[in-house]
């Protein structure tokens, strides 16, 4: 499966989730899980196709964050759904481009020095 394939299939159910959300007439909060848990998924699927491991770790995290905001929209801790599936993913993907630009500029002080 390519990139295309995944990115058109992220669409179909970002927005057909999004649409079908809100015929169900779920509360707006949901929208953010809906979006975490199929972004989640999105770098998990795309890990195999770059070949690159090291995004389906955040992805796997953003899943679960998902997740676990789907399942909170439908309790009392509604109002945290926005912390927990978007602040914390936020913070998931902030964490993880910090980690591979760290990760790239060692390997490139490694072969600066190699050089």
């Amino acid at each position: 499966m390519g990139y295309l394939v995944i990115v058109a299939i992220e669409v179909v159910l970002l927005f057909g989730g999004i649409a079908a959300l809100r015929v169900l007439e779920r509360p707006e909060e949901t929208n953010v899980a809906w979006i975490a848990l199929i972004v989640g998924v999105h770098f998990v699927a795309l890990g195999p196709v770059w070949k690159n491991r090291s995004i389906m770790l955040p992805g796997a995290v953003l899943t679960v964050l998902g997740l676990a905001g789907l399942a909170m929209t439908f309790t009392s801790a509604l109002p945290w759904v926005p912390f927990v599936s978007g602040v914390l993913s936020g913070a998931t993907l902030l964490a993880g481009c910090l980690t591979a630009a760290r990760s790239g500029l060692a390997a490139q002080a490694a072969r600066a020095s190699n050089g």
